[in-house]
């Protein structure tokens, strides 16, 4: 008879976990926009995820979580950085040491949490070089090259970095820029880790950084590096030589307070996440604005002392939105025009 019963329970079971998924982003009505209407909205909110429980995967059920109950799922604690690719979402979380894989097709969730016999001290940033996964570790000094699947590959800068706190790939010249905010300086290695360049030094002018935080690569632009305590944004060639830079101190629109993190649409629009303001600005490549959103809160579209952006290759802005312990998902609507 007990027997009988377990069988028919874990049937049960069995038939609910065949039922359909729900959407990773489900649809959000009415949309929140910005700008909101009757003016053309250009960027439209999608969803949020905060950890393992986003993916919506039912829990495999056997005889220890019948008993027990289901063991507890993974949250984002203070996620730092994020970037897609293909099905993956790659988030780094510092106060939790790892690296959370998400896969919103098949809804798998992984962690990697460093290389072997080694834990992460501080995952600042993750960025994806070809296949493969780097991650930052600003505590570490170094940069830890993995496998997909999470097999660990190589160390980078090892003796080299102090503090690297982003990365951005060229993969145009198979280039991996490390940005050292201790060195403050931006340095290029090959795929092998072989150092290849090195720009930047304490100062103020064109070419000099004051502890900048972010940094992305697009072919439009090259390389965008947020300096932060300067209160402004360079732009480098390919080859690290400076371009250009705008933005000041302010409370005014145009201004910064902290730009922390830095990328670039379709289009080439730069986008400049500003962890004191808790917004976005939305820059054309002269700097002028084009519009913002955001602003302190936990709504959708508010922020918490926001750490890092990344536009993926379908125009959605992910936004590691730290001290709210989640990522923030939009889309960008094309066709931007410059304020007057």
């Amino acid at each position: 008879m007990i027997r009988m019963s377990t069988i028919l329970l874990l049937s049960m079971v069995a038939v609910g976990c065949q039922q359909p998924l729900r959407p990773v982003f489900p649809e959000v009505s009415p949309s929140r926009e910005w700008p909101p209407r009757p003016d053309i909205p250009r960027i439209r909110y999608i969803g949020e995820l905060t950890g393992e429980e986003s993916l919506g995967k039912p829990q495999a059920w056997g005889l220890k979580s019948l008993l027990a109950g289901p063991e507890p799922q993974v949250a984002f604690s203070t996620p730092t950085s994020v970037v897609a690719h293909a099905d993956r979402v790659y988030v780094a979380d510092g106060q939790n040491h790892a690296v959370y894989i998400l896969d919103i097709v098949s809804r798998d969730f992984r962690t990697i949490t460093g290389p072997p016999q080694q834990s992460f001290q501080w995952p600042a940033c993750v960025t994806v070089v070809d296949n493969r996964i780097a991650v930052a570790d600003s505590k570490g000094a170094a940069v830890f090259i993995f496998e997909a699947d999470g097999r660990f590959v190589r160390t980078i800068g090892t003796g080299l970095l102090q503090r690297p706190t982003a990365l951005a790939w060229n993969p145009s010249a198979r280039q991996l820029w490390v940005l050292d905010t201790a060195l403050q300086a931006c340095i290029a290695f090959d795929a092998d880790g072989r150092e290849m360049r090195r720009v930047g030094r304490r100062g103020e002018s064109l070419g000099e950084f004051n502890y900048p935080a972010g940094m992305c690569w697009s072919p439009q632009i090259g390389l965008a590096v947020a300096d932060s305590m300067n209160f402004r944004v360079q732009l480098l060639a390919d080859d690290g030589q400076p371009r250009r830079m705008f933005g000041r101190k302010g409370d005014a629109a145009g201004d910064f307070s902290l730009p922390r993190d830095v990328a670039v649409d379709s289009e080439g629009h730069l986008y400049v996440l500003d962890s004191q303001f808790e917004n976005v600005q939305i820059f054309d490549e002269q700097g002028r604005l084009l519009m913002a959103w955001g602003g302190e809160g936990r709504g959708p579209g508010e922020f918490y002392l926001p750490s890092g952006i990344f536009i993926d290759e379908q125009d959605r802005i992910w936004v590691a939105d730290t001290y709210n312990r989640r990522v923030q998902v939009f889309q960008y609507l094309r066709q931007m025009q410059t304020r007057e």
